[in-house]
């Protein structure tokens, strides 16, 4: 059974650790798609709520005895993992609407 329980929370960890990497994409494509219903602060707010979330459930899930006290780093700094997993992302967002706006200004 103890087998079976950590193949569960392996899953739970991984699908957490999924969801926090594409987290920064999936927010950053609304505020693409719809600049007036996601203002930066809700991007920001979003990305560091959720991501920190997505963190602690995973370091939660993933702990044992022996691996420590990972849990506590990511309470603490889990938002800051968050917010340099989004710096990257936000260089390609302004890529993006860099092309954009002079494949704009070429047609107008």
């Amino acid at each position: 059974m103890s087998s079976g329980l950590a193949s569960i929370n392996a899953a739970v960890s991984a699908v957490c650790l999924a969801l926090f990497a594409v987290l920064p994409l999936a927010v950053l494509a609304v505020r693409f798609a719809r600049p007036r219903r996601m203002p930066w602060w809700a991007v920001f707010t979003t990305t560091l709520g959720l991501g920190w979330g997505l963190a602690l459930a995973s370091a939660l899930v993933n702990d044992s005895p022996v691996s420590g006290a990972g849990h506590v780093g990511a309470l603490f700094l889990g938002w800051a993992l968050a917010l340099v997993w989004l710096v990257p992302w936000l260089l390609v967002y302004g890529a993006v609407q860099w092309v954009r706006h002079r494949v704009a200004a070429r047609r107008a």
